[in-house]
């Protein structure tokens, strides 16, 4: 008889192990929240208040190419280490294409507190959303036992995004690189997290949407990480993947469904 085939890497703790899960350990950006403004709008809104009028469609223009630019970037260098240079990620990128702006070619002194602008705008929590997942998901983890805190690359606004969301009334704890002062894929920024949480590394998961900066990073503190493919356009990876949190309660042996009775 032929041998079932072996999984190309190994699957994470669940309730039901030995040792048992403990710990999950959430990314932040495209894993719990999203922009839910687009990045046009905000830069519209702040160019009106600094008396430039562009179209919308100019607007977006100018924030999809620094957002390009902002994409091209962050995967590379330390920007995460601290609010500073998250801000001169942003920043600069928005400088460089909001100075192209015709109405603000013969007024330069103007781009760096436009560009600033649009970075503090951003992180006002009524431009963030929750994906639809996550209020289930996170209540069946709770039920379930299960602690919870966020490993995220972030500046100092995460906290008031997360608490207006109402997702950090189910966390633990947040670990900000910009506040640690580490980044991911660093181990020292989940190493600090399972200290954190006094919990061993083969008691916890962590779930992202990046391979190198979550799953390398977890991995390389020895946690078990899964990678969240929302857009279902990554390529094979060596580790497991869903495609929707609910798919990490079924990875986990956590019920989709809440186990409180309900009475009428």
């Amino acid at each position: 008889m032929r041998e079932a085939p072996k999984a190309r890497f190994s699957l994470p703790p669940t309730i039901d192990s030995q040792p048992p899960l403990e710990l999950v350990l959430f990314d932040a950006g495209h894993t719990l929240i999203r922009d839910t403004t687009p990045p046009g709008q905000i830069a519209l809104a702040v160019l009106r208040s600094h008396g430039v009028h562009v179209e919308r469609s100019v607007a977006a223009s100018v924030m999809a190419g620094a957002m390009a630019d902002v994409s091209d970037q962050w995967h590379s260098g330390d920007w995460w280490r601290s609010e500073r240079t998250v801000r001169t990620l942003f920043t600069s990128n928005y400088r460089k294409h909001v100075a192209e702006l015709d109405g603000l070619r013969d007024r330069q002194a103007d781009v760096a507190p436009i560009a600033d602008d649009i970075y503090d705008t951003y992180q006002d929590p009524s431009h963030w959303g929750a994906f639809d997942d996550v209020p289930a998901t996170l209540t069946r983890l709770a039920e379930a036992g299960l602690r919870m805190g966020i490993v995220s690359d972030w500046g100092h606004g995460l906290e008031a995004i997360l608490l207006e969301l109402d997702v950090g009334a189910h966390m633990e704890f947040l670990v900000a690189s910009a506040r640690l002062g580490v980044a991911k894929p660093d181990p020292r920024v989940f190493e600090f997290a399972l200290e954190r949480a006094n919990v061993a590394a083969d008691r916890c998961v962590y779930i992202g949407d990046t391979y190198v900066k979550d799953i390398m990073g977890a991995r390389a503190a020895g946690i078990a990480a899964v990678l969240l493919d929302r857009r279902r356009d990554m390529p094979p990876v060596d580790c497991p993947v869903v495609h929707d949190l609910f798919g990490l309660l079924r990875l986990l042996g956590v019920p989709a469904s809440s186990r409180v009775a309900h009475v009428a």
